[in-house]
């Protein structure tokens, strides 16, 4: 028995320390791993809404001019813009451009003058490189159609008209005068294809341009 009661206790003291490495409730304690879930900050749970998109400013539009080139020639189109500014930095508008006055082409018969007249328009959509309040640099691009057609003097029954699409990029840059106006001026490239005809090709209708206008504020959004 003497033998007997140390042996005991040592068995005693290893089933104790084998008891406190196990899971669970020891000395009125809980030992099971924490539930993170329950410790994780609200933000980071939730996860982060996606920005919305929302319209900042209602249309600018105007009227302007457009110094251009058709079959080599210098000529002025009239017509205008506008646009709607999304978040500050993106633009959706569009416009639209004509020639006043036919340019010359090459005519096949003798004592005919033949002049070619165009114009086109469509959607654009930009985006503002540098947003300001006294000053806007952007680009666009619009995307749409045309037509062109063709005069003789004197006047023939050998007249032709042309649908044709068109994509034409800018960049302008545009100042506040005051609140309700803006001056803008810019510089664009429009690209015409398939017109097909005999006495002008797309080369020749397609070109740099420089416009000029004045746009005016039809209102803000709050």
């Amino acid at each position: 028995m003497k033998t007997s009661i140390p042996r005991f206790l040592s068995y005693y003291g290893l089933i104790l320390s084998f008891a406190t490495l196990l899971p669970g409730k020891v000395n009125g304690e809980n030992t099971s791993p924490a539930d993170t879930a329950h410790n994780v900050p609200a933000k980071e749970v939730n996860s982060p809404k996606l920005k919305s998109f929302k319209m900042t400013t209602l249309t600018f539009g105007g009227n302007g001019i457009n110094l251009t080139k058709v079959n080599t020639q210098f000529t002025i189109m009239t017509g205008g813009r506008g646009a709607a500014t999304f978040n500050d930095r993106y633009t959706i508008g569009g416009g639209g451009w004509g020639m006043t006055r036919g340019v010359e082409v090459e005519s096949t018969t003798e004592g005919i003058y033949n002049f070619v007249k165009m114009g086109y328009g469509g959607i654009d959509f930009g985006y503002l490189v540098y947003p300001g309040e006294k000053f806007n640099l952007g680009s666009r691009l619009l995307i749409g159609g045309g037509a062109v057609f063709n005069e003789t003097v004197p006047e023939s029954k050998n007249n032709s008209f042309k649908m044709f699409p068109v994509i034409e990029p800018a960049v302008y840059y545009q100042v506040s005068l005051g609140k309700l106006f803006r001056f803008e001026m810019g510089a664009s490239y429009r690209f015409i294809r398939g017109t097909n005809l005999p006495f002008i090709s797309d080369k020749e209708l397609s070109g740099f341009s420089c416009y000029l206008g004045l746009l005016v504020r039809a209102g803000e959004s709050k």
